[in-house]
């Protein structure tokens, strides 16, 4: 691939990923105002989707993980390969979109919702935005869950340390943000919040790659 080309490819999955927040945000615009659900909305419809940072911790994640996983509780091993795998099942499915995106002759100019939904539905993975889908749900209940035991607030400090020790700040980083995030938010807010992005991606994701999508 030319200097030139690279170039393009990284300016069309920047404009992927930015009109991908942009839905999120008109999505879930109230969550998005709402003070106690801020922070969780923009950790997990917007920092996993900054390009650059994903990719500084996806290299940060394989380089490290593989090391340590064997010290881990298997709770926590298995929370941190639903991470890894989220980031680059989000990866994968960015750069396809993109690639898409400068085969059809993209000026570089930002797409409206009608052409990123365009672009979306001409991909075909239905499974494999439904598994990203489930993943994301996935990470929500837990670290829901996880900051909100008693427990949690003590064991913090001392995971902290034992991340630092053996290498892994950077994973650890990404699960404690996310527990922060989901800390301020009372469990009606969080289970509404959760029923409207089940139903309205299900809903999404059916209507541009189900069986019965509408034709562009």
């Amino acid at each position: 691939m030319s200097d030139l080309a690279g170039k393009k490819l990284k300016a069309a999955r920047a404009e992927v990923v930015r009109a991908q927040v942009e839905r999120f945000r008109v999505f879930y615009a109230s969550y998005f105002h709402l003070e106690e659900t801020i922070p969780m909305v923009e950790y997990f419809f917007e920092k996993i989707y900054n390009l650059e940072g994903r990719e500084v911790w996806l290299h940060l994640a394989m380089d490290t993980y593989q090391k340590v996983k064997g010290m881990m509780k298997e709770s926590s091993r298995e929370n941190i390969e639903y991470l890894i795998e989220l980031n680059n099942l989000t990866e994968e499915m960015d750069t396809i979109l993109a690639k898409n995106l400068v085969d059809s002759g993209w000026d570089g100019k930002r797409l409206s919702r009608e052409e990123y939904d365009f672009h979306y539905g001409q991909m075909d993975h239905y499974k494999e935005r439904m598994r990203q889908l489930e993943i994301v749900l996935r990470n929500l209940k837990v670290f829901y869950e996880l900051a909100h035991k008693p427990i949690s607030a003590y064991l913090i400090k001392p995971a902290r340390f034992m991340a630092s020790l053996l290498g892994v700040s950077a994973l650890f980083q990404s699960v404690e943000e996310a527990y922060n995030a989901t800390l301020p938010v009372s469990s009606n807010i969080f289970n509404s919040f959760y029923e409207e992005v089940e139903k309205r991606e299900t809903e999404y994701i059916h209507s541009l790659l189900g069986e019965n999508r509408k034709e562009a």
